[in-house]
């Protein structure tokens, strides 16, 4: 028969946040110290459960919300658009998803996809297309520096970033990894959390298919002149930053990559990249000028690629002009990087 203390089990749910410290009756100033919640997160179907609920109750006693945000789930769905479920035999085995496709990946999955209250389907190849965009080319890039390095017996904790010599490739990327710093925190700030992933993802392509595969024959001179130490702690500082911006969603391949890069050679960092600080924007390394230009020759290089192939022209066939409609005129620098890549 039933216990006569029972009542009911919302009840309990919304009286969470003062009964988990026994309050009132004690923990007064852990409880003030906790209330309200910054954010609370449920499925979509507990907006008549745990929400209310707790909003509820607390609006009863002290006369405010017990949260300051919801971040409410969507539902996860097979590849039809259809709700998992084992009476239908479309449901997915978390485990055996984990072993067939990694946790990061399935992570990554779900925060680039959609917004967190959009249901989400959930099958194979969409994972693997995101595991190919983004951690393919992170860790491509990561193993290209590995390689050198090794080859080099670079040691970052024997350099600085020398400002005054960087190459106007390096400006530019570290002038988009502190923007996208600068985005990234801003954005997971406000709980947008796919625009997060999706700034992430862009900054990777940019590293891997424009600043790496321009820099690649600065990383192939002999000796350590000073052009190549820079292209290394370039790459090597934008690799750092990326893992710790990016440790909150692939927590498993951001951890790989500090501890080689960082713990290998530094025995006082921290022990992991999880108990590092999140990155703070440095805006002195900020050339909006610089990225606004950079942008213009990356259209122009994928507008003309796009030209040679509607033309039948092979990529390396050489022109004898090429001719670009424009606002404004691009310096001799951007003009030459345009030649070589087309």
């Amino acid at each position: 028969k039933r216990v006569p203390e029972v009542i009911d089990c919302w009840f309990d749910s919304g009286a969470m946040p003062f009964a988990q410290h026994h309050y009132p009756f004690e923990n007064k100033e852990l409880f003030e110290k906790q209330f309200p919640a910054q954010f609370i997160s449920e499925a979509v179907d507990q907006t008549r459960g745990w929400f209310h609920s707790l909003m509820a109750e607390s609006t009863l006693l002290f006369n405010k919300a017990p949260y300051e945000n919801v971040i409410v789930l969507g539902h996860v769905q097979d590849e039809n658009g259809q709700k998992m479920s084992k009476s239908k035999g479309n449901a997915v085995d978390p485990f055996d998803a984990l072993e067939t496709y990694g946790a990061d990946a399935i992570r990554w999955y779900f925060y680039i996809n959609s917004a967190p209250w959009l249901p989400n389907r959930f099958h194979g190849k969409a994972v693997t297309e995101g595991q190919r965009k983004f951690m393919s080319t992170l860790w491509n890039t990561y193993a290209f520096f590995v390689l050198y390095a090794n080859l080099d017996n670079f040691d970052a904790t024997k350099y600085t970033l020398d400002k005054d010599s960087l190459s106007v490739m390096d400006k530019w990327l570290l002038s988009k990894l502190n923007t996208v710093v600068k985005a990234v925190d801003n954005h997971l700030e406000n709980y947008r959390i796919p625009e997060a992933a999706r700034a992430l993802q862009e900054f990777v392509d940019d590293m891997s298919n424009w600043y790496v595969r321009r820099s690649r024959e600065r990383f192939w001179a002999k000796g350590m002149e000073q052009d190549k130490v820079n292209a290394y702690m370039t790459l090597w500082t934008a690799l750092i930053t990326l893992s710790k911006i990016s440790a909150p969603m692939i927590p498993f391949m951001t951890e790989q990559i500090y501890q080689n890069l960082v713990r290998t050679t530094d025995e006082n960092a921290p022990m992991s990249v999880h108990l590092c600080s999140f990155p703070e924007c440095d805006e002195s390394f900020i050339d909006a000028d610089l990225e606004a230009d950079m942008a213009l020759v990356l259209e122009v290089a994928t507008l003309a690629r796009s030209a040679r192939n509607v033309s039948g022209i092979k990529n390396r066939q050489p022109l004898s002009k090429m001719y670009v409609k424009a606002e404004r005129e691009l310096n001799d620098y951007y003009k030459a990087i345009l030649a070589d890549e087309l």
